[in-house]
């Protein structure tokens, strides 16, 4: 589906990048910043946790230099479980706290006060955009669906009576089970007639653990059905989807949301859980390095493991002189960051220019069925290499089913 700007532009799908504070001096490069040309390719917006921009990181200047959007999530749902109480999102932030809050606790007035909190924070520390406060909806029958529609509509009367003209973006956070194709959409009515008041520019679909699963084909295709139905009436952004991505982007979506090597995939609840811990501030593992071939990132031990299989090698380095102009994978190895997102920005523009919706999923599927031979080629050298790390294929087989029944379906439809 070809999609278009207000003026009837044709619109390229958008990568967005969350970018952590170590991140800064990155994107300076990226963006050409630093006083050298820009990378080959760059993100279209950037996207931060709520408390960084409390370390003092200079993401927000470099953003507003590179004249790109900034975008501050609040991570609200984090109000839904405990929190360690030494932890940042907690203790830093005005609307931050370490006691668990269930749905009767939302009452109109804690309901206004985060609204005001959340949406001050994120303009004070320099967004373009505000991110409406946002609930996890993990079951069809939540009391968080109707939370969800009254944090969406008291939004929206905040911004209109302190004059807040800046666009919205509203993250519907959701788990696998209310994907439903039609229990879910049902379900999540409430929530989705809020939107009318709120006028977001775009719907954030967070579809918790969709790439996952007994059976992560019929997560998948039920993430697809569900941006299908949404789009019909708004622009959805898949949100930390990055290994959904591009399935979401060839389903409709105008780009999708993900990090750079870690925070590839949403499980909301994992993220949640991860700020109930103290943060050690130990040394952690190397950054994994995003792999074209597979579609996502793998760890950097394994790649340092497998150089010396010529075949395998060759089918995982980076051969884009544009992207990693030092030969032998040492751009990759030594310039992972950039290369993920170079790489990235490409496929979903490489995606773009295919025209015809058929062909699109012909694309996706043949590109998955070229990562799933090599995933598990490198899963049989893992067995006897304890350096080489299992690849989860549950994404990869999730994208080429559905990415097969859809081309069939887009054909069918063609014939008749």
């Amino acid at each position: 589906m070809l999609l278009l700007t207000a003026e009837g532009v044709p619109k390229m799908a958008e990568l967005l990048v969350r970018a952590s504070a170590q991140d800064a001096a990155l994107l300076r490069r990226i963006y050409g910043l630093d006083g050298h040309s820009p990378a080959a390719a760059r993100p279209s917006r950037i996207v931060v946790d709520a408390h960084p921009p409390l370390k003092g990181a200079d993401i927000a200047m470099t953003a507003r230099r590179a004249g790109v959007p900034l975008l501050i999530d609040p991570q609200t749902y984090y109000l839904q479980g405990t929190q360690h109480p030494d932890d940042p999102w907690a203790t830093r932030l005005p609307f931050g706290r370490a006691d668990k809050l269930v749905p009767a606790d939302f009452d109109a007035f804690t309901q206004e006060q985060l609204v005001a909190s959340a949406v001050e924070y994120q303009i004070q520390h320099g967004a373009t955009a505000v991110i409406a406060p946002y609930v996890h909806i993990d079951r069809l029958n939540s009391e968080w669906i109707d939370i969800q529609a009254g944090l969406w509509q008291r939004t929206a009367r905040y911004l209109a009576r302190e004059n807040i003209a800046l666009h919205v973006t509203a993250v519907l956070a959701i788990g696998w089970r209310v994907l439903h194709p039609v229990q879910g959409h049902a379900a999540l009515a409430p929530a989705l007639s809020a939107l009318a008041a709120l006028e977001p520019r775009e719907v954030a679909l967070a579809a918790s653990k969709a790439d996952q699963g007994v059976r992560p084909q019929d997560r998948a295709m039920d993430l697809v059905l569900m941006i299908e139905r949404i789009r019909r009436d708004i622009n959805v952004i898949a949100w930390q989807q990055g290994h959904l991505g591009e399935l979401a982007v060839a389903a409709g979506a105008t780009g999708y949301e993900c990090g750079i090597g870690w925070r590839e995939r949403c499980d909301l609840g994992a993220a949640a859980n991860a700020h109930r811990k103290p943060q050690t501030g130990g040394t952690r593992s190397a950054r994994p390095v995003f792999v074209n071939a597979l579609g996502r990132s793998i760890p950097k031990q394994s790649l340092e493991a497998l150089r010396s299989h010529r075949e395998l090698w060759m089918r995982m380095m980076c051969a884009d002189s544009g992207c990693c102009p030092v030969g032998g994978g040492t751009g990759l190895l030594g310039d992972a960051r950039a290369h993920a997102i170079v790489q990235r920005r490409q496929r979903i523009d490489q995606l773009d220019r295919i025209e015809r919706g058929v062909w699109r999923w012909q694309h996706l599927a043949e590109s998955a069925d070229a990562g799933l031979d090599l995933a598990h080629r490198l899963n049989r050298r893992a067995a006897t290499n304890v350096d080489v790390k299992h690849v989860d294929t549950s994404a990869l087989e999730a994208v080429s089913a559905v990415s097969h029944t859809r081309r069939v379906d887009a054909r069918s439809r063609r014939v008749a």
